[in-house]
């Protein structure tokens, strides 16, 4: 089974990122290469985003796309990446959800886990 594991970091340790010590955000960085290390033959995919300040959101107004510069959609997180892994099922999953390393960041960090719906076509 394919899920994606929505990554959401702790957001008063991701407003500090840029004046910690290069040190600590290595740190950081070698617990997360570790993980990816550890799981690299169930993921297929993902991406680490941007930080909220270079996010486009579009709506409709009067049937029309309405483009504006930041995040605007209502959320209490921002969404820090995604990460699509292929494993046995949702117990594989979320065992490896619970193991990101941003979960030690502090307590706003999360991961959301997500089937991936199969479609005929996928193959």
């Amino acid at each position: 089974m394919r899920f994606v594991l929505f990554t959401y970091p702790d957001p008063a340790y991701a407003a500090r990122w840029d004046s910690m010590s290069e040190e600590e955000r290595d740190g950081s960085l070698e617990d997360h290469i570790a993980w990816f290390a550890r799981y690299g033959d169930r993921i297929r995919g993902g991406a680490d985003l941007a930080w909220p300040k270079v996010i486009r959101t579009i709506r409709s107004k009067a049937d029309q796309p309405v483009i504006t510069d930041g995040p605007f959609i209502e959320a209490k997180e921002v969404l820090g990446g995604v990460i699509i892994v292929e494993v046995d099922g949702w117990e594989e999953a979320t065992a490896m959800a619970g193991e990101w390393p941003s979960l030690l960041q502090g307590p706003g960090a999360g991961v959301q886990v997500e089937a991936v719906t199969e479609h005929a076509s996928d193959g």
